[in-house]
């Protein structure tokens, strides 16, 4: 009894963060209302207040402290004792907006589980009258569903509600509040194409063996750890970003991001040999990433199943900036599936499927790493051009149905490239192209990078044959 007293009170605090948030920024009220219901609130006080506040939504009013006190004197029945006063000191209560999202779905959470909790004490002292069973059995069911199907109802919502917050947006955009409108790479030509990967997306980065996609993708983790950490430091946030490395160990990991930022190679040959002023510009380097906002998890062994849970687990405390799974072909299979496929490419797809829906749930971008197949290397000899095709995904064509942008990274041939010296295939620094092939919202098109392998580094590099507008100013990153 005493526990469930503290997590009430625990709720009660949460709500009331909420309330006051959303008297602090408008934009959290329009989800709020779109994700919860009065009755999901704990405090009948902040349950009367929110049932204002989304009776003003629906009326296209202002919400704000005045508005919210008005209704309430104009409406006796949802009137609480020193309501005036209550709302003032939630209005004027200091908080970031950074965790409205997790008090949202904590608040949600919480009110499932006492629906739950209530249909369960409800099914125990049921009459299971063997006459009307299957009719009791429906009813049941039908009322458990609705309980679940509840965490959902935010995916419905009114053209006039997504019609004014596409407005808003918009006008970020044409203001050049938000030129970057998801969270960037770090490379300019690259979110000049796609405008920063988005919230929602899938986005998809493939190539063959050796020529550098857990590099690229650790380089954009970097960068967008380093954005975050950024605005952090002027307002403080809950965000993070997030990788599930399959194939090699956070060690290994670690050793590649630190030999990026400080530009010195790390391999074990040269780690023993390090100049002073190598040794210290690595020990700069760690200094840095030990405080980005960076999690790893190198659980090898990783099904689907897992990478949703703890996905589920830590947006409950962080607001996810960028998911990275690496790689796709990589992914297990959950022992409860085992042997329901008839080949590898249905578990693929449902993989693929079901990473499109984290992103969509959690409104995340979703970087996926996978495989291209030979075909590409069979094309590529004796003409020399390697050039990806989305065909050449492997395992599955729901990939490329399932994802938002399909990317690509390969070396290009050699007359290509302007001024190409190092086209070994064992050469440190290598010229490749970053080749957006499908982008279901945006442009398509190609960015050229220049990959030294040795330190596990992404800068880009002029081309001839680049669209103009996007030769940028080699910048490292």
């Amino acid at each position: 009894m005493d526990n469930n007293i503290s997590n009430n009170q625990i709720i009660e605090h949460i709500e009331q963060e909420l309330i006051s948030e959303i008297l602090s920024d408008v934009s959290v009220g329009e989800d709020a209302v779109l994700k919860l219901e009065p009755v999901d609130f704990v405090s009948k006080q902040m349950a009367a207040i929110f049932n204002v506040i989304v009776a003003l939504h629906e009326e296209g009013k202002a919400i704000d402290e005045h508005t919210i006190t008005s209704y309430i004197q104009a409406h006796k029945e949802l009137q609480f004792d020193d309501y005036v006063l209550v709302i003032k000191t939630l209005a004027h209560k200091f908080v970031s907006i950074a965790d409205a999202d997790d008090h949202i779905e904590l608040i949600k959470n919480a009110s499932i589980k006492r629906q739950i909790n209530a249909f369960a004490e409800d099914v125990i002292d049921t009459n299971m009258d063997p006459i009307k069973f299957d009719e009791l059995l429906w009813n049941l069911q039908s009322r458990f569903s609705t309980i679940v199907n509840s965490k959902h109802s935010s995916k419905i919502a009114s053209i006039n509600d997504i019609a004014k917050q596409y407005a808003q947006h918009l006008s970020k955009i044409m203001s050049h509040e938000e030129e970057i409108t998801g969270t960037p790479t770090g490379f300019p030509a690259i979110d000049t194409r796609i405008s920063g990967l988005q919230a929602g997306e899938m986005i998809v980065l493939a190539a063959r063996p050796s020529v550098g996609k857990t590099a690229l993708a650790l380089n954009f983790l970097l960068n967008a750890a380093r954005d975050i950490k950024e605005r952090a430091d002027k307002q403080p946030n809950n965000e993070i970003v997030l990788m599930f490395s399959l194939e090699m160990s956070s060690e290994q990991l670690c050793n590649r991001l630190v030999s990026c930022m400080s530009m010195v190679e790390l391999s074990p040959y040269h780690r023993s040999r390090l100049s002073p002023v190598n040794f210290q510009a690595v020990n700069n380097a760690i200094d840095e990433l030990s405080e980005l906002p960076i999690y790893i998890d190198d659980d090898g062994s990783l099904n689907i199943l897992d990478i949703q849970s703890k996905v589920n687990q830590i947006s409950l405390h962080h607001r996810i900036k960028l998911l990275v799974i690496d790689y796709l072909g990589l992914i297990k299979t959950p022992k409860t599936r085992s042997g329901s496929y008839n080949n590898r490419q249905q578990e693929i797809a449902e993989f693929s499927g079901k990473l499109k829906e984290i992103a969509k749930i959690h409104k995340l971008p979703v970087l996926v790493l996978a495989q291209l197949n030979r075909k590409m290397d069979e094309r590529g000899k004796g003409s020399g051009n390697a050039k990806p095709m989305l065909s050449d995904l492997r395992d599955s064509g729901a990939i490329e149905q399932d994802a938002d942008i399909v990317s690509f990274i390969y070396k290009p041939a050699a007359d290509e490239i302007e001024g190409m010296e190092n086209t070994s295939k064992d050469a440190p620094t290598i010229e490749v192209k970053y080749d957006i092939a499908k982008n279901r919202n945006g442009s398509t098109g190609e960015v050229n990078l220049e990959f030294h392998r040795n330190i596990s580094r992404f800068e880009e590099r002029k081309f001839t044959n680049i669209p103009q507008g996007l030769n940028e100013k080699k910048e490292l990153h």
